[in-house]
């Protein structure tokens, strides 16, 4: 279905509309900022630290202290920027906050495309402004909130394009080349993109000529990771396995236990040679880190958190697995298939490496499971919409 002017919101035919989605959405999002910010101030301190140190080092010497960094470069060069003009780090806030917003109107928008009637692209909107986690990072300088908005960014317009053209890639691919360069996480979104036109675009294409493609990303994807693993500086990933991490950071072994490797371990090579060898451990540690990945609960947070957190993303998942399995064909199979690859690669990597102490890695998901949760819960909208907007997407 194609996009056309919105109805206002609240509005009866013949009558002017209150308030316009939009603007329903821009007041709530300033509130919620502005109480992030009395709250918390610019958060300065912690993970955002790490960055603000590489900002000055790149400023005096244009280098970083190690390789891997350039994987958060985008982050450290806005906080160098600041540095080198002057700006203070309230520009760095600014831009977090210019393109979250950006992000979100724009989730509307594409929410607005891909569903009928509108009241659904609205409550898709709310959900992700109303989930606080993912929003607070906005007031650190960190490199959440840019990746969040990024990634956001780059999704929306992938699941709009309908079509391979030099336009398009004009656009995908700085895009993509933003992402990996703000978090290394990015990287999965390379072979979720590419499966995403290869089934729009090549469903009437031969077995052979599939199978080419196919084994051509694959061998590309892999090539691009294999160099990321071994970026080195901090990255370790087999530390996660010798200190038995669920947790990243957070050993349960008091001693490193014996992990046998083979030449670089920090490589694709070394990842599947530990897989092999210590099977048992890896299935144990897998499942370990998939329960605290999709549990969400932490034994360090409060009741009254634990209890958002389970509440709120337990019942979009719930929808999730009901519209997948009653209600697939609200959207097209290759707009099912390009966020659920990215659901899947980031479960993937949590078992290969470990879960966050603050769920960031499942919150950089949350747009698609509220994006696949809308389909079952369009259907409890669809009457409620219907005296809300008179007029189609």
């Amino acid at each position: 279905m194609s996009p056309s002017r919105t109805a206002p919101l609240f509005s009866s035919p013949g009558k002017p509309g209150l308030i316009r989605p939009e603007g329903l959405i821009l007041v709530l999002w300033a509130l919620l900022n502005g109480f992030f910010l009395a709250r918390h101030g610019l958060v300065t301190t912690g993970e955002a630290a790490k960055y603000i140190e590489q900002a000055r080092l790149f400023t005096d010497t244009g280098r970083l202290s190690s390789p891997n960094f350039y994987f958060y470069f985008i982050q450290i060069a806005l906080l160098s920027l600041c540095m080198k003009l002057h700006l203070g780090f309230a520009f760095a806030l600014a831009v977090q906050l210019f393109f979250n917003l950006a992000a979100l109107l724009y989730f509307f928008k594409t929410l607005a495309v891909l569903f009928d009637p509108g009241m659904v692209a609205l409550a898709g909107a709310l959900l992700l402004l109303l989930n606080i986690p993912y929003q607070e990072f906005n007031v650190y300088l960190q490199t959440e909130s840019l990746f969040q908005s990024f990634s956001l960014l780059l999704s929306c317009y992938v699941l709009r394009t309908r079509s391979i053209s030099t336009r398009s890639l004009g656009v995908l691919l700085p895009l993509l080349l933003i992402l990996c360069l703000t978090r290394p996480i990015g990287l999965l979104y390379l072979p979720a993109t590419f499966l995403y036109f290869f089934f729009l675009t090549m469903k009437k294409a031969g077995a052979w000529k599939k199978g080419i493609f196919l084994t051509g990303a694959a061998v590309l994807s892999l090539y691009i990771l294999d160099r990321a693993l071994g970026s080195g500086g901090e990255f370790d990933f087999l530390l996660p396995f010798r200190e038995e991490h669920i947790i990243c950071g957070s050993p349960t072994l008091p001693d490193p236990g014996p992990v046998t490797v083979t030449g670089n371990g920090n490589s694709i090579y070394g990842l599947f040679y530990y897989v092999l060898h210590h099977f048992g451990q890896f299935v144990r540690l897998a499942v370990l880190r998939s329960l605290a990945f999709w549990g969400l609960y932490r034994s360090y947070y409060s009741i009254p958190h634990n209890l958002f957190l389970c509440t709120y993303f337990f019942s979009i998942c719930g929808m999730v697995l009901y519209g997948f399995f009653y209600r697939r064909r609200e959207l097209t199979p290759e707009r099912w298939l390009y966020p659920s690859a990215l659901i899947l690669l980031t479960w993937i990597m949590v078992m290969l490496t470990c879960d966050d102490w603050h769920n960031r890695v499942y919150l950089s998901i949350s747009p698609y499971l509220i994006l696949l949760s809308l389909p079952a819960l369009r259907s409890r909208l669809i009457n409620a919409s219907g005296t809300f907007f008179h007029t189609r997407y």
